[in-house]
């Protein structure tokens, strides 16, 4: 194990090199049969003192848009730009930042706002789903909003605004009893 003088001095590839964080085998990992999926692992390990991301299915997909991942990389974790400096600059990263960074490298083409909602989605589902769907994901976009991180702007305030209004309407029109 590392010390902590000597992990701080590292870059993260060299860190890694010497010291590689555990992750199960991504050839254990669930293969879906869909090719549009790409799944990944999110790990923070204390003893590394930042969280890593670990590809887990849909390697072609991040391969033939960004370069190689060669059978050697597939179980070794991806470089995020949110996560180059940290911790190294007391850089303050929250989960939003990764998952923010993951969207705009799998969906294509990449969004302006990668917590823009799929209203069409809501509108395929029952009433009491889109009472629980709509409160959970204004949960979220709240909590969003409330940090301080490069996602929080007005696309998603737009998407808060839209989603109190819709929440509100399926409250008010749904039958309580049955939720």
């Amino acid at each position: 194990s590392l010390s902590l003088s000597l992990s701080l001095s590292l870059s993260p590839t060299e860190m890694l090199d010497r010291d590689h964080p555990p992750s199960s085998p991504c050839n254990h990992a669930i293969q879906l049969e869909d090719t549009d999926y790409t799944t990944f692992l999110l790990g923070c390990y204390n003893q590394y003192l930042r969280p890593f991301v670990w590809v887990r299915t849909g390697h072609d997909r991040i391969r033939e848009r960004y370069g190689v991942i060669s059978r050697i990389d597939k179980d070794s974790p991806i470089s995020l730009k949110c996560m180059i400096r940290y911790p190294l600059d007391d850089a303050d990263i929250t989960i939003w930042d990764i998952i923010g960074e993951l969207v705009l490298l799998t969906v294509e083409p990449p969004p302006k706002n990668p917590f823009e909602v799929h209203h069409t989605w809501i509108d395929n589902l029952s009433p009491p789903e889109q009472v629980i769907c709509t409160g959970a994901l204004l949960d979220n976009l709240q909590w969003l909003l409330s940090l301080d991180t490069i996602w929080a702007d007005d696309n998603v305030l737009e998407d808060v605004k839209h989603l109190s209004l819709r929440h509100l309407h399926n409250l008010s029109s749904a039958d309580t009893g049955r939720l």
